[in-house]
């Protein structure tokens, strides 16, 4: 079976829905088979031509970064453009994973609302990493969550979300046998 489940991560301006959109990235895995493949998406946005929200706090927090991670900040794709090319990169029937149920996903949604565009996945195909940690959590203990490379990139982000998400699933299921 081809892997069908999207981790998306995107690194914004703002905390909520309507926020500016610096970068998304996002790859393709399997929780199932304990798979994360190299079939990914990465995109750096104009955020400042987006006329969504930004955060003072959050535009500080970006100014305190390395070069590396604030190099996402010169992106020069629009919104529009970006929000295409995921939605022609997501399989159709995919599962799309968000690390917290009211952040990537609800920001990728409102933005596609905000241009009349449907989303690429539909509403009841949306989990959350976090449900999977506390689950983990409650039945395994504390997961040893190292960030290490590249954080506050949102592609090395979305990869090591599914990383873990497919390193405790394959855990709480062995723990059931």
């Amino acid at each position: 079976m081809k892997p069908n489940n999207i981790m998306i991560d995107l690194e914004t301006m703002d905390l909520i829905p309507g926020a500016a959109i610096v970068s998304i990235g996002a790859v393709v895995f399997d929780p199932r088979c304990n798979i994360v493949t190299e079939d990914t998406f990465y995109v750096e946005l104009d955020w400042k031509a987006q006329g969504r929200s930004t955060n003072d706090d959050t535009v500080e927090w970006w100014g305190r970064q390395s070069p590396k991670t604030k190099a996402a900040l010169n992106g020069t794709i629009a919104l529009e453009e970006a929000l295409d090319d995921l939605s022609f990169w997501i399989p159709s029937g995919a599962s799309v994973w968000g690390n917290g149920p009211s952040f990537d996903i609800s920001i990728l949604e409102d933005a596609y609302h905000s241009l009349g565009e449907p989303t690429p996945w539909e509403f009841w195909n949306v989990y959350d990493c976090r449900t999977i940690k506390y689950l983990y959590e409650s039945s395994q203990g504390g997961f040893d969550k190292k960030v290490g490379g590249n954080a506050h990139n949102a592609l090395h982000d979305a990869k090591y979300q599914a990383s873990y998400v497919c390193e405790m699933w394959k855990a709480i299921l062995n723990k059931r046998k």
